[in-house]
This record gives C-alpha cells, structure tokens and sequence, in this order.
C-alpha cells in the first residue's frame, strides 16, 4: 500500500508541476500540496527518506524526460529532504 500511494503522490505532483498554468495556475497548485507538505513535515526522518527513494525510484523508471526531470525534483519540493 505504501508503494501505491508514493506512486499516487508522485504522479499528482508531476501532472500538477507539468500543468498548463491556463489550466491550474500555480498559485493554486500551491494551495494543493501545501497541506500535503505540511503533513509530509510531521513525519519522521526515516519515513520521509524511505518516500524520497520511492519517488526517485519512480523518476528512474519514467521515460519521458520532462516528467522524469520533475519527479527527481519531487522529494525537494515536497520538503522530504533535511
């Protein structure tokens, strides 16, 4: 389950990230993962390294670079790194 929901994660940080900004401006692609941010600060050190290495896993498996590029920058702009 752990792994479905970094791979659920990810993939909406990517589609939000790579959105037109006619479609979601990103003001308001903050006011969606500021919440899950916060959240994601009250988890431990280790559970926030163990997402981190899901979500680069998931960003060595993409094939596409511009999604590949976003996903390796996903557990930064998520604040999973120390």
């Amino acid at each position: 389950m752990r792994y479905q929901l970094a791979k659920a994660l990810t993939e909406i940080v990517v589609r939000l990230d790579l959105s037109d900004d006619d479609a979601i401006t990103p003001a308001a692609t903050m006011e969606v993962l500021e919440p899950v941010i916060t959240l994601l600060q009250e988890f431990p050190e280790r559970d926030r390294q163990a997402l981190a290495n899901l979500i680069y896993q998931f960003a060595h498996q993409e094939t596409d670079p511009e999604r590949q590029l976003t996903a390796w920058e996903a557990p930064e702009n998520l604040g999973l790194l120390a």
